[in-house]
Formats: structure tokens, sequence, C-alpha cells
């Protein structure tokens, strides 16, 4: 392979670091001379000396991109051409690869080689052979505790990794900032085929667990790519807001599909969205393990009328709801010792309860008994005796505090405030003001402390549902 041709190179120092320019002469009408005209920054050196291997800035690789198939090392006024095989590396660094620590990144080749991740990669950012940059640098990440990306050079140097090419923080954020929403999705798309067809090869039946949750937050990083309202959070920040929905397999622990929505949108709609999107993702044999938050009926009968299972952890707090009800109802069964299950340490109690629901959505569509189909729910009662006395203890102690400072003519905070709103009573004779606690009330805060349910098409077992 033929050395491509340098253009003409300067090297400078400045601070700790020396910094390689290429420039051109123009000629000097009053000397009558050429002179060194106005020069531009391609690269530096690495490792702090001037003398060393060349980190070429990508602004010039995509100018000259031939510089991308080799190594060029500065010796004395001589520059040393390498060609680099696929991975970036040379025959050089190969040979001395005993000298890289490689355990903990070959043991992440090994999840990588066992699982869609490195594939779906390769399908998705074949440009440059950026799917390996990325994997090295997810390593790094993964690795390091302290994963500021401006380490990643020193880390690079000593540690085998998919890319053996050095990466400058510049190289590594124009590496991010090129991926396209069509990359990503591109990315998931294989890596469920993937997954499906190893479940296929291996003769797996089970349903795939995807672990489902939705943060919301700031969305300042990409402000400019989302068309998002501003809301307001309470310390007045006006910032636009996104809600992230993220499902991931149980099993590996890797992310099986993410999408970021409009911060308006509360969390339990997200999943309705998904699951509108099921066609899309050709969501098949799977079941959806989501936190409280995702299951309302809507949440449930849209799993149902698109096929999807779900195991969704129930909100036990709303007054007056059906989960309360169905608590209400087996309070004692619930303190009956053979209720409690020798493993989890927990009461519990397992409700089939048929279950009614739209078959077939249509909008204005009148609803009937014909449109209408049923199903067995599992709704999986707990109790956890020593939850619900930490609850009491702590009620207590919070209660013991504010009669306290109520004694000593002290100032309530904000949370003691509400808690002598929720379970004191206030008595008024004339000038002086008092207050007694509301047993009631205590009891009726502490009602369905303890207490969890869960609710499941699929899952029949209280304890494979803990």
């Amino acid at each position: 392979m033929e050395n491509p041709k340098l253009p003409p190179i300067l090297v400078n120092k400045a601070g700790s670091v020396y910094y390689v320019y290429t420039y051109k002469n123009v000629w000097d009408r009053e000397l009558k001379r050429s002179k060194r005209g106005e020069s531009k920054k391609i690269g530096k050196i690495l490792g702090g000396q001037k003398d060393g291997v060349i980190c070429f800035d990508e602004s010039f690789l995509q100018e000259r991109p031939e510089f991308r198939s080799f190594q060029v090392e500065r010796k004395g006024k001589e520059y040393v051409f390498t060609p680099l095989n696929e991975s970036g590396t040379t025959l050089t660094q190969l040979q001395e690869v005993k000298q890289l620590h490689a355990g903990a990144t070959w043991a992440l080749d090994q999840l990588v080689a066992q699982s869609p991740v490195g594939e779906a990669l390769k399908w998705a950012f074949p440009q440059r052979r950026d799917y390996l940059k990325i994997l090295s640098i997810c390593y790094f990440i993964i690795l390091n505790q302290d994963n500021n990306i401006s380490k990643y050079e020193t880390f690079a140097e000593v540690t085998r990794l998919p890319w053996g090419a050095p990466l400058a923080p510049s190289s590594i954020s124009r590496v991010f900032r090129k991926i396209r929403n069509q990359q990503i999705e591109t990315y998931f798309s294989v890596f469920r085929d993937e997954l499906l067809e190893q479940q296929e090869k291996y003769g797996d039946k089970n349903e795939i667990t995807l672990a489902l949750d939705s943060t919301s937050g700031s969305n300042y990083v990409i402000n400019n790519l989302l068309n998002l309202e501003r809301h307001r959070y309470e310390d007045e920040d006006n910032l636009p807001l996104i809600n992230l929905l993220a499902l991931t397999e149980y099993e590996s622990g890797i992310a099986f599909f993410y999408r970021a929505y409009d911060g308006k949108v509360p969390a339990a709609k997200t999943v309705s969205q998904v699951i509108s999107e099921n066609a899309g993702l050709s969501l098949k044999n799977v079941v959806f393990v989501s936190d409280k938050g995702y299951s309302d009926a809507k949440n449930i009968n849209d799993c149902l009328r698109n096929k999807l299972g779900f195991l969704f952890n129930v909100q036990c707090a709303m007054p007056d709801s059906f989960a309360q009800e169905l608590i209400d109802g087996e309070k004692e069964n619930l303190r009956d010792l053979n209720r409690m299950d020798w493993l989890t340490k927990v009461f519990q109690i397992t409700k089939e309860i048929n279950w009614t629901f739209e078959s077939d959505l249509v909008e204005g569509q009148v609803t009937s008994k014909k449109t209408k189909e049923s199903t067995i729910l599992y709704w999986h009662i707990y109790f956890n005796r020593q939850f619900a006395e930490n609850a009491r203890q702590g009620l207590i102690e919070r209660i013991d505090r504010v009669r306290e400072k109520i004694y000593n003519g002290e100032e309530l905070d904000e949370n003691e405030l509400t808690l002598l709103e929720d379970v004191f009573e206030k008595h008024e004779e004339g000038d002086m003001i008092s207050y007694t606690i509301s047993n009631e009330k205590v009891d009726q805060k502490l009602r369905y402390k303890g207490y969890q349910m869960l609710v499941s098409d699929k899952i029949s077992d209280a304890r494979k549902a803990w």
C-alpha cells in the first residue's frame, strides 16, 4: 500500500500539548520571495512529546480520508507510516497486545458475541467502522468508575479494545454527533430480530421479559431537535421537558427499545404509545414488567387488545380504588401464617378476576356485548408485616417531633405542617390553641402500608410474579 503524501507540517507546543499544523507558502511581492502563509491545525502528537504518533483531527481526515488507513509517527524530522488493519491497530501493536490489559474487555467481548449487540451495532454504524469505536467507548464507560471522556486516551493506551487506534475527546464527540434517529431505529430493529432468532434457534418457548420504565427530565441537550413546548419546574427553570421510556431485556439488562415523548404526556400514557407502535416493533411473545404508575385500566386493555403480556405493579394508595377494595376483602386472610410464603417471607394471595375489555376498539363504535371480550387476570396481593411495622414506627416518631416542637414553641417545617393537618385535631378555646392526635386519622394513614399488588394476564403464580 502506497503511503499518502503529507502536506507541509509545523509542530508547535501549547501548554503541555504539541499540536500539528499545515500551511501554504505565499509570494511576498516586496521581498520578492515566498514566505509561510496562514497555518491550520490538523491534529496533535500523543504522549506530550514532540515525537510520537499523530492523532489527526476529524476535519483533516474528512479532507484526506486516505490517512485513516495509516498510523503516522513523527521521529525527529521524519514521519513514519504504518498501515492499520480493520480494527485500527498496527502489526506492532498486535505483537505487543500481551502487554495490554485484556481480561475485562475479553469478558465483555464474550458477552457481546453471545448477545445481538455486536451484530446490531455493525448493521447500524458500518461507516468508517464506527461500530468498533462505539463499542470501545462503551467498554471504557463500563469499566471506569470515573468515566470522564477526557480520560479515554490514557485508558486506550493500556487496554485492548475493539478499536485500537487513539480517539481524542473531540473525535468521540464527533462519533456521537453523527448518530441519526434512523441508525438508532436500525440498531433496535436488528437487536430485536436477532434476539427472537436466538430464542427460536435454542427452542426457548418462554416469553421474553421486558422491564419497562420512564422518567421525565429537562431536554436542554436536544432542545433544537425536538419541537417541545416549555414547561416550568418548581425551581422556575424554564426548560423543555421530555418523558424517556425504555424497555430493557430482563435476562441481559440490555436496552430493547427506547423513545422520547413530549414532557406533557403523562408517564402512564407513554406505555399506550409504545403499544400502539407494536406493529412496527414486532413485539411477540413478550411480557412487560413495570413499576407503579402504568397499571391503569387503559394500559391493561391496550395490552390485552394487542396480545402483549404484562406484569404491572399496582398503586395501592389510590383512595377508593379497585386495589384497595381487593385488599380490604383479604386483610384477615393476609394475616394467616399459612399464607406466608417461606421464600419471599411475605403473606400472599392470588385472586382470579374475570376482566372485560373491548377486543377491537374502533373510534365512534357503540359498546355492546358483541364488541366485548373477557379474560382472567391474576391479581397477586402481598402483605409485608415488617414494612407495615416500620411505617407505623416512622409515623409515630414524626408525630412525636411535631408534638415536641409545639410544646417548645418552635416553628414547624413544611412536611411537619402537612403531618399536623393530616393526623392532628385542632382545638381552640378563646386565645388558646391545642392539638390532639386523631387515632382514626393515624389508622387511615397506615391502613395500606406494607401491602403490594401485582396484576398479570400471564403469571398466575404469586411467588413467580414477586
